[in-house]
């Protein structure tokens, strides 16, 4: 008897592994329709280069059109943590200090986001409809310097350059389909 019982939790535990073996054991079985994925921990990066210690603190979620595309952020999540860590380390005081600059950085960091899970996945950018990737005219908030500006400038216009428009984004159709700031914290 005891050892029917010992077959017979043995047959139940293979069963109830078989869709895990299934999937690949790829993790989590996402919900078809929209999912909304949250980046945790928080990413907590410095920013501005030299001088004082400065730092922003982001709360992220992605949102994926599908089960397969939620699948695929999970799956590179650490790639995509790098990618973030990288652009908002890149920022400067003057971009993320305001609104327009903090939704360009948004837009922006989505563009980046599918480019990279594109490309890991043997994908051409450009074999997709274009939906957020930055155009040939690029402008990096990254390097972008007021002090690089010539003089005659009034206050207002160097600030508006300084912060590229969203318009010199252009979309990438990717996995993600959108990129939240559920929380953004700038030290300065």
């Amino acid at each position: 008897m005891k050892v029917l019982v010992k077959y017979f939790m043995a047959v139940v535990g293979l069963v109830s592994a078989l869709p895990v073996m299934a999937s690949g054991g790829s993790g989590p079985k996402m919900a078809e329709g929209v999912n909304y994925i949250p980046l945790e921990p928080a990413l907590v990066v410095n920013y501005g280069g030299p001088g004082k210690s400065r730092f922003i603190k982001a709360e992220l979620s992605l949102r994926a059109e599908n089960a397969a595309d939620a699948t695929e952020i999970m799956h590179h999540l650490p790639l995509i943590r790098d990618r973030l860590i990288s652009i908002l380390s890149a920022q400067t005081e003057e971009a993320i200090s305001t609104a327009e600059g903090k939704e360009y950085l948004r837009v922006y960091a989505l563009a980046e986001i599918n480019k990279a899970l594109l490309k890991v996945e043997g994908h051409s950018v450009d074999e997709h409809d274009s939906k957020h990737s930055v155009n040939k005219k690029e402008v990096d908030v990254k390097t972008a310097n007021p002090a690089e500006k010539e003089p005659e400038h009034k206050t207002e216009d160097v600030q508006a350059s300084v912060v590229p428009s969203i318009d010199d984004i252009k979309p990438v159709n990717g996995p993600a389909s959108d990129l939240f700031f559920n929380n953004f914290i700038v030290q300065k």
